[in-house]
């Protein structure tokens, strides 16, 4: 008896072992969901819709920043010439224009974070839609998150799929 006991002891802890390599994972998926989202058309015409927006800004943004290249380019070629009060000015527009353009960088950041966090709202009900399609129509056992994956097979990635069935949502 006891060696019948030791013998299922010892199988168990093999198949502990061995067997969860031995499971064939079938209707397994992976999604990553912000990706499909932001490969639609609608996202794509959002980007274009945001950059057109803040256009004016990215346009003053660009030229503060060679502003600010020029001046700073300038105070280290002509500090031996400049008397220490116009180094003293020049030092402090040159903080000045920094300052502001940080600030704008920060408002531009803002802008597109903030445009792609309300187009991830409100194409969340057509991801839910799509994806209780997909679940009906597949009956997977499992999807999981591919952000949180180290490694799949390309074939359990559904994220093309669901960007094909986002696209055709209204």
């Amino acid at each position: 008896m006891k060696k019948f006991k030791k013998l299922l002891v010892a199988s168990v802890f093999f198949t502990s072992l061995v067997g969860p390599q031995l499971v064939i994972a079938e209707g397994v998926f992976v999604l990553k969901a912000e990706q499909a989202i932001f490969a639609t058309q609608k996202a794509l015409a959002l980007g274009q819709q945001v950059s057109a927006q803040l256009k004016p800004q990215v346009v003053r943004f660009d030229a503060m920043g060679g502003q600010l290249q020029a001046l700073q380019q300038r105070l280290e070629a002509d500090k031996e010439l400049m008397s220490d009060d116009e180094v003293l000015q020049m030092k402090t527009q040159i903080q000045n224009l920094n300052m502001e353009y940080q600030q704008l960088q920060q408002y531009l950041s803002n802008a597109k974070l903030q445009a792609e966090q309300n187009f991830l709202t409100s194409m969340r009900p057509a991801l839910d839609k799509v994806l209780g399609q997909f679940i009906k129509d597949n009956a997977p056992a499992l999807i999981i998150n591919g952000n949180s994956v180290i490694y799949s097979v390309q074939s359990v990635d559904i994220t093309p799929t669901v960007v094909e069935l986002l696209n055709l949502e209204p």
